[in-house]
């Protein structure tokens, strides 16, 4: 195998995702999350590369949201072929206020 490739949102999040790049990285193999999905899950991809030091020189970018969001750190947007990760608290993104009043509860 040349990559790991852990889910952020289907193989256990974080920490089993960070536990598969540490493995990775004792085997001397680089590591690059899989990202399914739209939303914020790009920016689940920010802060995972920000602390892999095993990290592929590139990760999956779908683009921007489809939610209304911003960050006072990050434009969130590809420039030159780089993302900045937000370094505001939590993931450093702030969902408009409005669109989640709208938003309507799912029932299992």
């Amino acid at each position: 195998m040349d990559v790991v490739q852990p889910d952020l949102h289907y193989n256990g999040g974080f920490v089993r995702g960070i536990r598969v790049a540490r493995m990775a990285e004792a085997a001397g193999i680089m590591c690059t999350p899989h990202m399914s999905g739209s939303g914020l899950g790009y920016v689940n991809v920010l802060h995972f590369a920000s602390v892999v030091p095993n990290i592929a020189p590139y990760q999956e970018f779908k683009g921007e949201s489809d939610l209304p969001c911003e960050s006072k750190s990050s434009s969130l947007k590809a420039e030159n072929g780089i993302v900045v990760c937000p370094k505001d608290p939590g993931m450093g993104v702030e969902i408009d206020p409005d669109y989640v009043k709208k938003a309507k509860p799912v029932s299992a």
